[in-house]
Order: structure tokens, then C-alpha cells, then sequence
């Protein structure tokens, strides 16, 4: 996979608290940052995060799972995809790809819980922050 370089300038306030997680898991901040990145915006592997692997997230990290959305183009696909179902013109490709990406959306159903049941075990008022949208 190919990396791509960027300079981001993060307020003090912001930086400090990356610096306090990588410092409690032993990570530099790099690796918490992109980890971080990649909870909201890349595609959730299957073998990426497992349940054990949860319980060593920031709470941060966790609420990054839990706001996290289906990118748009995956979600238009699919949407694409569920009418061309209804229609019943789906072809074989586009039905393995309509299971792919079901499979995605349970995966991140599941993670999505999991990390709700840890932050409500870390003391988060869980239903109350997401009446909140917080």
C-alpha cells in the first residue's frame, strides 16, 4: 500500500492528548493518529480489529467507531445496488458485491456495539451522548 505524507497542525490542547495515549499504550503519535484516522474513515478489515483489540483503544478512538459512517460512495453503491435488487436485475458480480458490502455493515454494526458496551463500562452515559449526537 502506498503512503501518502502530510503536515497537520493540531491545536495544544489536542496534541496533548494524542501525546498522552501513545504514551499510555506505548505507540508514537504518528501510529495513533493514523490508527485513529483510519477508525473514522477507512474500511473496517474484518481481521484489523477484534474485540480484544478494542479494549486497548482511547475513549476517543472508541466514540470514533461509534459516530463512524459508511463512506459515501459505499453507501450509494449499495443503495444502487438494493434497486437493482428490487428490479431483480442484479447481475453475479454486483450480487457478490451487494454480499461484501452487507458484510461490511454488520462488521461495523458489531464493532459499533462493542465499543458502546466498553464505554458504557468506562462510565460514559452511552444513551444520553447519543440522544446528544455528542
Amino acid at each position: 500500500m502506498s503512503r501518502q505524507s502530510i503536515t497537520l497542525e493540531l491545536p495544544d490542547e489536542l496534541y496533548d492528548r494524542v501525546r498522552e495515549i501513545a504514551a499510555a499504550h506505548q505507540l508514537d503519535i504518528e501510529s495513533v493518529l493514523v490508527d485513529s484516522i483510519a477508525l473514522m474513515f477507512g474500511e473496517l478489515d474484518k481481521n484489523a480489529l477484534e474485540t480484544a483489540t478494542l479494549t486497548t483503544l482511547s475513549d476517543e478512538q472508541l466514540w470514533a467507531i461509534v459516530h463512524r459512517h459508511l463512506a459515501y460512495p459505499q453507501d450509494a453503491r449499495q443503495r444502487e445496488l438494493g434497486e437493482k435488487a428490487d428490479d431483480g436485475t442484479l447481475t453475479d458480480d454486483e450480487r457478490a458485491e451487494t454480499i461484501r458490502l452487507a458484510a461490511q455493515v454488520d462488521r461495523y454494526v458489531l464493532l459499533r456495539s462493542q465499543a458502546l458496551l466498553l464505554l458504557k463500562q468506562r462510565g460514559y452515559d452511552v444513551e444520553q451522548r447519543l440522544r446528544l449526537g455528542a
